[in-house]
């Protein structure tokens, strides 16, 4: 007879409800998607090939509350499952109401290697009902833009840093993929050549209205933001001021189509921090720019 454990990923494989294995690793940003089942593909399109790898936060966007996300860390940490509602988007930014239970996966010893997590698609009403919030109610983005800020005793604050040598490297790659195209396109910006920039890499989607929505965001830019921000819409980012200052940087590089070192910095006093930035142009056809690639690096020295 074939044992129960032989079983366990062909009835997980079957189940109609959507099924995620994740690494239990003790910080949550390092922990990565290990296996997705169908069900899961099918609600919310990726592929295994293309879930596997990445972070939970891969369904996470802008309505995506953390309060909710760290209740359930907390439970986590006690060994006990955690059911709550979010709302979550699919691969084509699309949102739904999702009801998810989360629990470690624990081993014959007791220990827990992985974490279980189920998703239910809900109703806008079940969700008011879990959740005490209106189903189309706006949830803020807090975002803590950048972090942390450093003393600059003198009080005269220094002046931008020229670039980075990590965004002159990626320039001189762009410039050199470009050939005799104005830009070049995203498909030559795959993980294996970009992973040299990978952790502090964005890319934005540029929507046939002109707005702007994170694609993907590097490992290291969660820890900058203050969030992982994969699925939000740049014109819904707060504080406002200062995320309307970056979309006409977004702005630039799509009239243009030419890359734009675009600093970001902020000050208050003695207290100052900068992130270098610079913005790349990407397209699908060669001549649209269809993408916004971003590279940040904070400013490690004052």
């Amino acid at each position: 007879m074939v044992s129960l454990d032989r079983q366990v990923q062909p009835i997980w494989d079957v189940s109609p409800v959507p099924i995620i294995v994740i690494g239990y690793n003790h910080d949550p940003q390092d922990r990565n998607i290990v296996y997705v089942n169908p069900a899961f593909t099918e609600l919310n399109g990726y592929s295994p090939s293309e879930a596997v790898g990445r972070p939970p936060s891969l369904l996470h966007g802008p309505k995506t509350e953390q309060t909710e996300i760290n209740e359930c860390e907390a439970a986590l940490r006690k060994g006990k499952p955690y059911e709550y509602a979010a709302i979550h988007y699919r691969k084509d930014g699309t949102e739904y109401f999702s009801r998810v239970t989360t629990a470690p996966l624990l081993e014959p010893d007791g220990r827990a290697d992985f974490l279980i997590t189920l998703q239910v698609k809900i109703s806008p009403d079940e969700f008011s009902k879990m959740t005490g919030l209106a189903a189309d109610a706006s949830i803020p983005v807090p975002l803590t833009l950048p972090m942390p800020l450093h003393e600059y005793p003198s009080g005269d604050l220094p002046r931008h840093l020229p670039s980075h040598p990590e965004l002159d490297a990626l320039k001189e790659k762009w410039t050199e993929m470009c050939g005799d195209r104005p830009m070049p396109p995203r498909s030559g910006f795959s993980l294996e050549m970009t992973k040299r920039w990978a952790a502090n890499l964005s890319i934005a989607t540029v929507t046939p209205d002109g707005r702007f929505q994170f694609r993907l965001f590097g490992t290291k830019l969660i820890r900058v933001y203050g969030r992982d921000l994969t699925g939000a819409f740049l014109d819904e980012l707060t504080p406002a001021d200062l995320w309307s200052v970056i979309l006409l940087h977004y702005r630039a590089v799509v009239s243009t189509r030419k890359t734009l070192y675009a600093p970001v910095s902020i000050s208050n006093g003695r207290w100052y921090t900068e992130v270098s930035r610079m913005l790349f142009p990407l397209s699908d056809d060669g001549d649209t720019v269809n993408f916004v690639m971003g590279a940040d690096y904070t400013r490690s020295k004052i």
